[in-house]
């Protein structure tokens, strides 16, 4: 009758080398997994500020409100939304390193920008420090106007300042 030993030390140390190369394996593929929803989530709410600005300028527009909509660049784009989404954390004026949590949108007044704070992992220098997005309006000279030199409003875009693309929509 032979006995049954249990593992060796060679044995178990190429079962724990196994087991690290799956986990590192799996770490990187989730932390790409999270760099993709982290920019999918973006996206969408990058959308859904285009949409609410378009709507909010169309409105303007039809109510022949000029004045409104010639200020429209200078509003903060969360309120154009229905709702606020859970993770805007409010308006900073140039908040300092570590005040806006990762993974979280706030509005700074100081340059009327709209800025996401993207979580960070260690396996990945791919992730920007700050997504920055700012509402423009685009002039262009007025060819109704006579005499004096006018300009009008050809439209007003939410532009990408700093980081990837997040959307083209709109």
């Amino acid at each position: 009758m032979m006995r049954s030993r249990g593992f060796t030390l060679l044995e178990f140390a190429v079962c724990m080398s196994l087991c690290a190369v799956l986990v590192c394996g799996l770490l990187l593929h989730l932390a790409e997994y999270q760099r993709e929803s982290q920019r999918v989530a973006a996206q969408g709410l990058v959308s859904a500020m285009r949409t609410a600005m378009a709507v909010r300028a169309a409105q303007l527009q039809g109510a022949g409100d000029q004045a409104g909509l010639s200020t429209l660049h200078q509003e903060n784009p969360f309120r154009w939304l229905g709702r606020l989404p859970a993770n805007y954390q409010g308006e900073y004026y140039r908040p300092r390193a570590g005040l806006v949590k990762d993974g979280h949108w706030y509005f700074d007044p100081s340059d009327r920008t709209v800025n996401f704070v993207p979580y960070r992992d260690t396996f990945s220098s791919e992730i920007p420090k700050l997504l920055k997005f700012k509402v423009e309006l685009s002039r262009e000279p007025d060819p109704t106007s006579t005499g004096e030199r006018r300009e009008a409003e050809r439209g007003i875009t939410l532009t990408q300042m700093t980081g990837k693309p997040a959307s083209t929509d709109h």
